[in-house]
């Protein structure tokens, strides 16, 4: 019985020891992984230093030609010639099309025949105004010595009261027929003669309009450009207001970006920036030349142009345009990279390496933000550094080892 008894005390004993030898075994473990993980981690590491922040601005659009005229028949009439074709570059004034102006020329004739006739009329007319005038006076001053005759030849009783009468309503009537001619002017222009200036002047634009006519049957060009299209062959009809070519002047190129209301504000006339075209795999200079006033109704944005300098001729208009400004957001301020802040229930934190290279976990407030940094306006100091990768791993005092530092 004591035997037994011994057996199970034994038994007792050696499994309480493998159990306390397990525990201790685990915690070990436990403590020693736990203190493996604050004792080291691979991070990259940024350099706090206070400078300006800039934000970066995309911008995108097509390239479109400095030019494009369309050029329309404004009279109908038939196509005498057509002497461009498509790609053709043409010069300022250069002949491009001509329509047959045959009737337009014997009209324009018929009407200068017929300002000649007016312009003859007139002559004649001032001719004529001019004798009757003249015959007009000479019969007033004789009525009124015939007259003033009488008068001294009545008192002398050599001739009736009814002779002085007669020579009176003589002498009434060349007043009256003088007055009429002296007093039917317009402005220095007696009226008959006013009549067929204006008439003469009539005749006279009519010719101008038809000679107009006849210039703008044949189309020039209004500038150097290309031939991009063209709708025309001799001797076909033309109607009037018809589109027959168009003038492309590739000799600059623009391009129209819109922009939202948070990023036109920074964009100013003359800002030099570079452009990228994927088409080509090539970038260009370029020059900001216009901000727009006003926001688009329609599109809700506003419209910056950049022009290019100095296009290359295998650039064409339509192509995808692509390019970037940096504007001052802020000057001379402590911010950090996005990555870098850890931000929880409005909490936002840094991860600050102390110079022991162990890890401090800071409150911050922050202040702007753009695509690739944060404003930190509290909590941090000119030249502290913070870690940026494997955020997950650190904690309050885990050391660290820098693999890369930035500015």
């Amino acid at each position: 019985m004591r035997s037994r008894r011994g057996k199970w005390i034994a038994f007792a004993l050696v499994f309480l020891l493998s159990c306390a030898a397990i525990y201790a075994f685990s915690h070990s473990n436990v403590t020693q992984k736990h203190q493996g993980d604050l004792a080291q981690a691979s991070v990259q590491a940024y350099h706090i230093t206070r400078k300006d922040m800039m934000r970066k601005i995309s911008l995108s659009g097509q390239t479109v030609p400095l030019a494009q005229v369309d050029l329309s028949t404004k009279y109908a009439g038939n196509i005498a010639a057509v002497n461009v074709q498509l790609g053709d570059v043409v010069a300022p004034n250069q002949i491009l099309l001509v329509q047959d102006t045959e009737d337009t020329s014997l009209t324009l004739q018929q009407d200068q025949a017929a300002l000649s006739q007016a312009a003859a009329d007139t002559k004649a007319a001032q001719s004529q105004f001019s004798s009757d005038l003249q015959r007009a006076q000479v019969d007033y001053a004789t009525a009124n010595m015939n007259y003033n005759r009488y008068v001294i030849l009545k008192e002398e009783g050599a001739v009736s009261q009814k002779d002085l009468d007669t020579m009176y309503q003589a002498l009434i009537v060349a007043k009256s027929a003088l007055d009429n001619l002296q007093s039917q002017n317009v402005g220095d222009t007696p009226a008959v003669i006013a009549e067929k200036y204006a008439a003469q002047a009539k005749a006279s634009y009519v010719v101008d309009s038809i000679g107009k006519q006849l210039t703008d049957m044949t189309i020039r060009a209004p500038r150097a450009g290309v031939i991009t299209y063209r709708n025309a062959e001799v001797g076909a009809m033309a109607a009037a207001n018809t589109k027959v070519l168009t003038i492309t002047d590739t000799s600059g190129m623009y391009i129209d970006c819109p922009l939202s209301e948070a990023d036109v504000a920074a964009m100013q006339v003359g800002m030099p920036v570079t452009v990228s075209i994927e088409s080509l795999a090539h970038t260009y200079n370029g020059t900001i030349t216009y901000v727009s006033p006003a926001m688009d109704p329609t599109a809700k944005t506003y419209i910056v142009r950049i022009t290019l300098a100095q296009p290359p001729a295998t650039l064409r208009g339509g192509m995808f345009a692509q390019s970037s400004v940096d504007v001052l957001q802020r000057q001379n301020t402590c911010f950090v990279p996005k990555d870098a802040l850890s931000e929880q229930s409005g909490v936002s934190q840094l991860y600050m390496i102390r110079p022991d290279n162990t890890i401090e976990i800071r409150t911050v407030k922050t202040g702007l933000r753009n695509d690739d940094y944060v404003e930190i306006t509290e909590g941090v100091s000119d030249g502290d550094t913070i870690a940026t990768t494997n955020l997950a791993r650190l904690k309050n005092g885990t050391a660290v080892t820098i693999e890369q530092e930035t500015r």
